[in-house]
């Protein structure tokens, strides 16, 4: 096939939840000017996560001598396993740091309902009076989980990240995407339930695709899942999505990673027996890569463990182009445009499919030049406002106008193609699609004959803190913290910010029990009959 090379990618913004700070370093600004030039990125501080928490692994679950299994035993070990961490002192400055920068900087109080200064009055006076490490780390996650924003995590890494949930760990799990210890991938049901949707070859507990995972010891997740955010243990954070649907969405795929704090599973077999299954003979069992996507026959999933992240190709007895998209990290962009460019410019494809239902993040601009192929002419998307003063949470002043965030044929990279696509394209997207994985489900919805599928994504759509913006919270050297400093809008609704807005999907549909069981992806599926449709077929 004809390879068409790309210039080198301009300055463009990075975003990614706090899972991707663990990560990589940052950047400083690009040369040249324009847009800060953002690096966060994603796989090495992952492996980093693992080789720690599994070298810890054993020694913890020799010490675990009792089971979790009530709220009393729970604070216990809260104060037990971490020990009492920093004096007062230190934690007092540490809480004050993070609330007033919260305070002053945070651009996304729009959409959600929280009283700033009652946390501060609630939590600083049991700061005072002293508290443990592990309980520390409870509050300071306490007050990210109330700005309910993905990007705005604050987290203790030896305590939030590198203690992996296993019995008598007293942690809570929440967020199920990249690696997960439970030994299976899970996504959530409406009804509250995770359904299996992979697993581990002879599972610990028996879980096997198609299985769905009611709660535990005869009580539904959703009952049990809101008593444990009640109960302010330690978080265990992957991310949480922004809008309220991949909030729940988040929480509800987190179950099976929770079994070290129940005694019995409660399972709905894919053939329909329930089941009670003990969690003894389960322990810490990695499996990744968890994207909510199950296999489309023709099209082969990104080699995550080369650290590629695109793929396409062909859906099979179709003339229907399919990409998958799970980041925007160095690479993106070349592979991204190569994928539009060789579908529907080589290939010739009569339609295509988008599928961002898990992506990352990365750099903002990262989609332009590919997306730029298909649209019929420039195309402004969204612009950035940023807190205007420090004593006003929702007084917003502007960061980056629209006119640097434009959608154009002739793409970034300097090279035109003078041929739009003027076929109908499927975007696909979910929760599992966050930061500028949010933001490229924006861009694409806006193409001229288009259909989105799925779930609203995470609506994490603003710029988090970081130092290549001059931004940074630096509280302790064991600690990360960001929050969102910059919160997008659209053209023509400067005022309607978008982090904690759902956003609007044309079909709503997600994985189902049946089609799971079976092997078929039922997001996907929807769009290829639409797709046929569109094109004429049956």
């Amino acid at each position: 096939m004809a390879a068409r090379p790309l210039a080198t990618r301009p300055p463009a913004i990075v975003l990614l939840p706090l899972l991707a700070l663990l990560t990589a370093g940052a950047a400083g600004p690009a040369a040249g000017g324009g847009l800060p030039e953002l690096e966060l990125g994603h796989r090495a501080r992952i492996d980093d996560r693992l080789t720690v928490a599994a070298a810890a692994a054993a020694a913890r679950r020799a010490a675990a001598t009792a089971a979790l299994d009530t709220p009393e035993a729970r604070r216990q070990a809260v104060d037990a396993l971490w020990g009492d961490g920093e004096p007062t002192a230190v934690k007092l400055a540490m809480f004050d740091q993070l609330w007033q920068y919260v305070d002053a900087k945070y651009a996304a109080f729009q959409g959600i309902d929280v009283d700033w200064p009652a946390l501060r009055d609630r939590y600083r006076p049991e700061v005072a009076a002293g508290v443990s490490r592990g309980r520390f780390a409870a509050i300071m996650n306490q007050l990210a989980l109330a700005l309910r924003e993905s990007h705005s995590l604050v987290i203790d890494l030896p305590v939030n990240v590198f203690t992996v949930p296993d019995r008598g760990v007293p942690l809570v799990a929440v967020g199920a995407w990249t690696f997960d210890p439970s030994g299976a991938c899970t996504t959530a049901q409406d009804d509250g339930s995770a359904l299996v949707y992979a697993a581990v070859p002879g599972h610990p507990l028996g879980l096997e695709r198609g299985d769905r995972v009611l709660g535990y010891d005869g009580r539904p997740w959703r009952e049990l899942m809101e008593e444990l955010r009640a109960e302010e243990l330690p978080l265990w954070p992957l991310y949480w999505g922004s809008s309220p649907s991949s909030f729940d969405h988040s929480w509800i795929m987190s179950s099976v990673q929770n079994w070290h704090l129940f005694s019995t599973m409660d399972v709905v077999k894919a053939n329909g027996d329930l089941v009670h299954v003990s969690t003894d003979p389960m322990e810490p069992t990695w499996i990744g890569w968890c994207s909510e996507q199950l296999d489309v026959p023709g099209v082969p999933m990104p080699r995550w463990w080369l650290d590629e992240y695109h793929s396409w190709g062909v859906v099979e007895g179709t003339r229907i182009g399919y990409i998958y998209s799970w980041g925007w990290l160095d690479g993106a962009e070349e592979a991204f445009a190569e994928a539009v460019y060789q579908l529907t410019q080589v290939e010739r494809v009569e339609g295509l499919v988008l599928d961002y239902r898990y992506n990352f993040g990365g750099y903002v601009s990262a989609s332009s030049t590919g997306l730029g192929l298909l649209f019929p002419h420039p195309e402004p998307t969204l612009g950035v406002d940023g807190r205007r003063r420090a004593d006003d949470h929702f007084a917003m002043k502007q960061l980056i106008p629209p006119s640097s965030l434009v959608m154009d044929f002739a793409g970034l990279s300097g090279w035109r193609v003078m041929e739009s696509f003027d076929g109908p394209v499927a975007v696909l997207t979910g929760p599992g699609a966050v930061s500028s994985g949010d933001i490229t489900s924006y861009f694409s919805a806006a193409l001229p004959w288009v259909r989105t599928f799925g779930k609203s994504s995470a609506a994490a759509v603003n710029l988090p803190t970081q130092p290549a913006l001059g931004t940074e919270i630096d509280l302790h050297p064991d600690w990360v913290a960001v929050i969102a400093e910059g919160n997008f809008y659209q053209v023509g609704a400067p005022h309607e910010y978008l982090t904690h807005r759902e956003l609007p999907v044309d079909e709503p549909v997600w994985l189902t029990q049946q089609d799971v069981a079976a092997g078929r992806d039922t997001v996907a599926e929807a769009a290829l009959r639409w797709l046929a449709q569109e094109l004429g077929g049956d």
